[in-house]
């Protein structure tokens, strides 16, 4: 009997198929988060499946489904990633519906914001559960008699730093006379450098609406987030 990396080509999934969906989940989630080798993704967690899905993709999405689902986790994950990667965006099959979904429910009951999902898997969420019902509750916002410490004109104070890598970006915001108040951004100017720059990313005219409008657009707490601005995010960080 034949085998094509690691898969025999009489149609069959590897003992360990488990384990490769659960590192493959983990990589399509935060691909520079996790201690993966992007290089080898492909053809270790991808190429040796691809004979099975093209040859019998019925049989191939039953049998990975009824690998994964006793796991769950990012197995779920995983197993709807490749399914998607190996057979196409159009594919259907009620397997594949059930892993994707449980993948989502696996999402959600962590934490993770809707932001994080792909437009194809939101639009999934959104066709198969009822539209009233939401991805996350976000905690209640601060009433706005709430007390911010003003600023002067020019004036920038950090309100967060995104990761915790030593070239992160970092939000501040800055005090204007006549424009009311910016949430500005430092980065890194392009990837080949170190140089770093600063430009305008949000404004608003009172600085509760500009915390209310970063906040809205972080989700989550990033790697530090200051005190006057963490009761504006709405949601938690995720459990992972």
């Amino acid at each position: 009997m034949t085998v094509f990396r690691g898969v025999p080509s009489t149609g069959c999934l590897p003992a360990d198929v488990v384990s490769r969906m659960e590192r493959f989940g983990r990589f399509e989630f935060d691909p520079t988060g996790v201690d993966i080798d992007a290089t080898a993704v492909w053809s270790e967690l991808q190429a040796p499946l691809l004979e099975f899905a093209q040859s019998d993709a019925e049989r191939f999405v039953t049998e990975l489904v009824r690998a994964v689902l006793p796991v769950g986790g990012f197995a779920f994950f995983g197993a709807a990633r490749t399914i998607w990667n190996l057979l196409g965006p159009d594919f259907r099959h009620p397997g594949y519906d059930t892993v994707r979904m449980a993948a989502l429910q696996f999402f959600r009951a962590n934490g993770v914001p809707n932001s994080r999902l792909s437009a194809n898997d939101w639009q999934f969420w959104l066709r198969n559960r009822a539209q009233d019902e939401p991805w996350l509750v976000s905690r209640p916002l601060p009433p706005r008699e709430i007390r911010l410490v003003p600023l002067a004109a020019g004036e920038l104070r950090r309100v967060a730093v995104m990761t915790a890598e030593p070239d992160s970006n970092v939000v501040y915001v800055r005090g204007s006379d006549a424009d009311g108040y910016m949430a500005v951004v430092e980065g890194r100017e392009n990837d080949a450098g170190s140089a770093r720059r600063r430009f305008d990313w949000l404004g608003a005219t009172t600085l509760y609406d500009l915390y209310l409008r970063i906040g809205q657009a972080l989700q989550v707490p990033s790697h530090w987030v200051a005190a006057e601005l963490a009761p504006f995010v709405p949601l938690s960080a995720p459990n992972f």
